[in-house]
């Protein structure tokens, strides 16, 4: 078409468009898919997040030199297309071996097939047609049609309905994509996406076997391997950064075989590389801690329906549909003026807007109600000053990278570029890792009534914690714990009741001192914001407080004189045993909402044992919870680790001594409920806090080298 967008280009956007559809389809799931149902703590779910992120954007370099240099973009765009739909249809099963191979598959899948569809959008046009920037800014509006419609569809009848439906879904969006894609061949120039050297593609390597065989196959072989890094995500720090930095040295030490204005063009994609890992780091929060602050610190209810928190990540792609015709516009009638902003001043504006969208955060964090709760028009405003960050830098940069690399490795570079976000997955792991309330996490229990079922329901539980001695270990168990589950039709107003008071153990030998900071890191994560009222008073020892630490020095001899009263909560701790407990009572009160107070008890076991079993407080303990339906899951999360004591304070585990029987029962992480959203809040406030300082600061940098960038851009000299 003349003076309109090439008629390929939609066959591209609707393929795209499916794609992004099953991959954030997964995304908006995923987080809380492993922190709900598989029950990981957050910490352990950003890791892996960040680990199938940072994997996701590294592999496009692999599927972008393979394609350059024997493929071709049309087969690896339909390799990776079959990779991600067999994905997402695993992801679709229930189990712990199907997870991590359903995201080494989506790994695989999308090494082929994003670098090289870009790359297939970048060939419709000539390095100096107009209409490539806003080709590139319609390209991406499709790929957040998709991303704005999955969150919908795929998030809501996950949440609701089960898991495995969301990501069966998700899925079919893939297949959908493909098939697009296939029927569109014809739209295509003969050269555009074609093998370099097709009869390299049929040249065999082993009996049987060619090259466009061997890749198949070497992708199927690799698939495991990458499941096992995802599994021990700890390894990404050793294997991806070093990577990336061969990746980026080796394009550098490239780039002086170039001549002049090539050489220089590459140096601006690696700087701007650079700068976007800051960006894309910061950006995808949206997918995990900006993910859990929306699940436990935003008030998601609008007329007495409270919003799954999938469906927020429709927010950005929504705002990105009505506004990137817009900024689409805006650049090509600033550029008939002579005004357009060059591509670096577009970075520094975006990484300058996301900034302040985390500015809004902690603007609505200061402003949170008495309950830690914040207004949902502080989410909304945030996630709209990320999205017209994004659209400075995404479709831009990508059109920049087709723009200025040399067309005999254009994919390598857009692998390369795409490598940039993998390195900045990484670091946004690291950084919602701060965000993390493992210090608030419980061992806990979940619940899910059978679909329709109403009535009694009941399982039995114990703990347990594993005690190392003289180089041997032994696990220590508690009596069970007998959980009565009564499923009705109506939503119950509370699971479980909150405990009135926290429970500290510790446990110490006659004569030793323990020392023991009152502000403990769950109650009080700051170690700021509350105040102590305590009047310390022991019957066994010695006591004094030295600022927030208690000392306490028990005394040097026990005896059966004067045995404590035991307090309700050690009543079925045996007599036999020779021991003393002193409890102090303390609270912690709220500066800035007085009203908001923790009764803690600390518990101090003085005696000449070297190890306590736990002890479950009851015989059996009550929960109410409402009924599974064929449109809705009844998942319930209930913490029931304060019906157990333990008197050295180790952490315990649960095992499941008796299944239900007209429901199903599984352990892991959750947060502790005794917590709550206004303690979390300020680990949240503090970290958008530092992300926006951070961001305006980079975008001061690149607005002050976007003058000797924009010659290098174009061979000023």
């Amino acid at each position: 078409m003349k003076n309109g967008q090439p008629r390929a280009l939609y066959t591209l956007f609707f393929t795209e468009m499916w794609e992004r559809f099953s991959y954030y389809g997964m995304r908006a799931l995923l987080i809380l898919y492993m922190t709900r149902q598989i029950l990981y703590g957050d910490s352990q779910a950003y890791g892996i997040y960040a680990a199938y992120g940072a994997l996701v954007y590294a592999t496009p370099f692999i599927g972008g030199v393979i394609a350059d240099q024997i493929l071709g973009y049309r087969k690896a765009i339909i390799l990776g297309a079959v990779f991600m739909a067999i994905g997402h249809f695993l992801m679709a099963i229930e189990s712990s071996m199907f997870f991590y191979g359903a995201l080494a598959f989506l790994i695989i899948g999308n090494g082929f097939f994003k670098p090289n569809i870009s790359s297939m959008v970048g060939g419709l046009y000539k390095p100096d047609d107009p209409r490539r920037d806003g080709g590139f800014t319609i390209f991406y509006m499709g790929i957040n049609l998709g991303a704005f419609m999955a969150p919908l569809a795929c998030g809501l009848l996950g949440e609701l309905l089960g898991w495995h439906y969301g990501f069966g879904l998700a899925g079919v969006g893939m297949v959908l994509g493909l098939i697009v894609f296939l029927k569109g061949q014809h739209k295509f120039e003969p050269t555009n996406g074609a093998p370099p050297k097709p009869e390299l593609l049929s040249k065999p390597i082993l009996p049987g076997i060619n090259r466009e065989r061997l890749i198949y196959i070497a992708a199927a072989v690799i698939t495991p391997l990458i499941g096992l890094l995802v599994y021990n995500y700890q390894l990404m720090a050793f294997i991806l950064t070093p990577f990336a930095v061969v990746v980026f040295i080796g394009l550098l030490i490239m780039s002086f075989s170039f001549e002049k204005i090539e050489r220089e063009r590459v140096w601006v994609i690696l700087i701007l590389a650079f700068f976007s890992i800051t960006f894309w780091a910061f950006f995808e929060q949206a997918g995990s801690s900006i993910t859990l602050f929306t699940a436990n610190n935003v008030n998601r209810e609008i007329l007495g329906f409270v919003v799954p928190t999938s469906v927020f990540q429709s927010v950005n792609p929504f705002y990105i549909i009505v506004f990137a015709p817009i900024f689409a516009a805006l650049w090509v009638a600033l550029g008939k003026r002579n005004k357009e902003p060059n591509t670096t001043i577009k970075f520094a504006l975006g990484i300058i807007q996301l900034g302040l969208g985390f500015g809004v955060f902690v603007l609505g964090a200061s402003m949170a109600g008495p309950n830690g709760m914040v207004a949902l028009v502080f989410l909304l405003m945030g996630y709209l000053l990320h999205t017209t960050g994004e659209l400075c830098i995404s479709p831009v940069g990508l059109s920049m990278v087709t723009k200025l690399s040399p067309a005999r490795i254009v994919s390598m570079v857009m692998g390369a570029w795409f490598l940039s976000f993998a390195m900045a997955q990484h670091v946004g792991g690291i950084i919602a890792r701060l965000t993390s309330t493992a210090q608030y996490m419980e061992t806990g229990i979940t619940y899910e009534p059978e679909t329709s079922f109403i009535g009694k329901d009941q399982f039995s539980i114990r703990t347990y914690y594993v005690m190392e001695l003289d180089g041997r270990t032994d696990t220590l168990w508690s009596e069970p714990l007998n959980v009565k589950i009564d499923v009705t039709v109506d939503q119950p107003e509370a699971i479980a009741e909150k405990p009135e008071i926290f429970f500290i153990h510790r446990n110490m030998k006659p004569g030793e001192q323990l020392e023991v900071n009152l502000r403990v890191p769950y109650l009080d994560p700051t170690g700021r914001l509350t105040e102590i009222e305590i009047e310390p008073v022991a019957n066994y020892g010695r006591v004094q407080l030295r600022q927030d630490t208690l000392v306490y020095l028990a005394n040097s001899q026990l005896t059966l004189e004067d045995h404590e009263t035991a307090i309700n909560f050690s009543d079925r701790i045996s007599d036999e045993m020779l021991m003393k407990k002193d409890t102090i009572l303390y609270t912690l009160r709220d500066i800035s909402r007085p009203q908001l107070i923790d009764e803690v008890a600390l518990v101090i076991t003085i005696s000449e044992e070297e190890f306590f079993a736990p002890v479950a407080l009851k015989e059996s303990v009550n929960f109410t919870v409402q009924r599974s339906t064929a449109i809705r899951t009844s998942f319930n999360t209930i913490n029931v680790l304060h019906h157990f004591y333990i008197a050295n304070g180790k952490s315990l585990g649960i095992e499941i001594v008796e299944e239900p029987a007209n429901g199903f029962v599984n352990t892991g992480s959750m947060l502790n409920p005794f917590v709550g959203p206004t303690k979390t809040i300020h680990i949240y406030s503090n970290v958008f806090y530092y992300l926006f300082l951070v961001s305006l600061g980079v975008g001061v940098i690149v607005f002050l080298i976007s003058p000797l960038l924009r010659r290098w851009m174009h061979g000023i000299h």
